[in-house]
């Protein structure tokens, strides 16, 4: 969200590579926390993280594009590692405070964007022998994408609505609800975002009137939209000739639809190489620094889990989504928002690489990391019905798993 601004004046200043200062401290963190708490879970992950390197260089990555990769979704692993008290801490009024200091940090700049082209727009900065753009200036017709203080419109739209979800769940005052959602979706309007607020309409909503038992099921029911988008898209192109058709409003989802997931889908099944992916690095942002020749689109896929499948194969994705299911079937529906901020994130992950941007990648580990240690230390209490009771309210004497119910809570 504040990339562009920090990568443009740490350029001036001649340190461009502080603005990685950040993701290196990440790293150290995750090899301290790796070092000092190692499970076995740890070691079955990096074997297969090995095997996955050796097919990326079977195919012709680049070793440097493997480390790309990896440190691109460092901060999720850092979010992952992150310990109970730090997780406790982000729901304290320090962190809040902050995320809305980040929030208004977000508006502030989308409504300067408005009135003036910001200086860092367009201009590359030199980082080890690569070209980094600081901002990447795009346009929807003669309508310029405004992104801020950020890198792109697109991260900037999602971090918008990312915080204002997490704020939204952790504030009862109506009017400060309604200046959230007023000012959320002024600014992501101005990013021509379109995933940004239907996710964060669809969060509202649930909040609005569904209980935190039916968020979860509408949890798993955006996990299965996201999945089977690519494998639909597919079989309709392979089925029916609908290049041609579509509107104009949704110009960008028909794209993905009939262009972007098809050829993805169709490169990934050429010479088998949908089984084991292309291997990390060989799919992604890294593509735009390290060269490689797969002979169709590699650079982005627009779906979260056919950016999984790309880099790791149908193997490596099932393992992904059979662990994912699992850590959702046994968390407790105690935490609602953390369930809000789930599906924000699923729903986003049907049409958005959310593994290529910083913010998601944070808050997907953090929300995952929730839902983990509520699974790991839910304690159902088990009590028993009173014996005595009358006949208009005869209850059989059985024993009852209490679980916390939350119920409603509407704007």
């Amino acid at each position: 969200m504040l990339s562009g601004v920090i990568r443009y004046y740490t350029s001036m200043a001649g340190v461009p590579q502080a603005a990685y200062l950040p993701k290196l401290l990440m790293l150290a963190w995750v090899m301290y926390t790796l070092i000092r708490r190692p499970r076995a879970s740890h070691a079955l992950i990096a074997l297969y993280m090995l095997a996955e390197s050796c097919v990326s260089l079977s195919h012709g990555v680049a070793p440097e594009a493997v480390g790309f990769w990896l440190w691109t979704v460092m901060p999720m692993l850092f979010a992952l590692t992150a310990t109970p008290q730090a997780l406790a801490y982000l729901n304290g009024r320090v962190a809040t405070t902050g995320l809305a200091v980040l929030a208004a940090l977000c508006g502030i700049g989308i409504l300067a964007n408005t009135f003036m082209t910001m200086p860092w727009v367009g201009v590359s900065v030199s980082v080890g022998g690569h070209n980094v753009r600081a901002a990447v200036a795009s346009y929807v017709g003669i309508a310029s994408r405004l992104s801020g203080f950020g890198r792109d419109s697109a991260s900037t739209g999602l971090m918008a609505g990312l915080l204002t979800a997490w704020l939204l769940m952790r504030t009862d005052k109506r009017w400060l609800q309604c200046v959230l959602l007023v000012c959320a979706g002024a600014a992501i309007h101005a990013t021509t975002n379109k995933t940004a607020p239907v996710s964060l309409a669809i969060v509202v909503v649930a909040h609005c009137f569904f209980s935190t038992m039916t968020i979860k099921r509408a949890c798993l029911w955006a996990a299965g939209i996201a999945i089977a988008f690519p494998f639909v898209s597919y079989i309709a192109t392979l089925m029916f000739n609908l290049s041609g058709t579509g509107f104009t409003t949704l110009a960008s989802f028909q794209d993905r639809m009939f262009n972007t997931w098809p050829v993805i889908m169709e490169g990934l099944l050429k010479n088998n190489r949908i089984w084991l992916g292309l291997g990390p690095g060989g799919f992604g942002s890294a593509t735009t620094y390290y060269e490689s020749a797969f002979g169709f689109n590699v650079a982005y896929a627009d779906n979260s889990l056919l950016y999984a499948m790309a880099n790791f194969g149908i193997v490596g994705a099932l393992l992904l989504v059979a662990f994912f299911v699992r850590l959702m079937m046994r968390a407790p529906t105690d935490d609602r928002p953390t369930w809000a901020m789930l599906l924000y994130l699923l729903f986003s992950c049907a049409t958005t690489d959310t593994f290529e941007s910083i913010g998601c990648l944070l808050f997907f580990g953090v929300t995952l990391s929730y839902l983990r240690e509520n699974a790991a230390f839910m304690q159902p209490v088990i009590w028993r019905m009173p014996a005595r009771f009358t006949p208009a309210n005869w209850r059989a004497r059985a024993t009852v798993i209490d679980a916390p119910h939350d119920g409603l809570r509407g704007l």
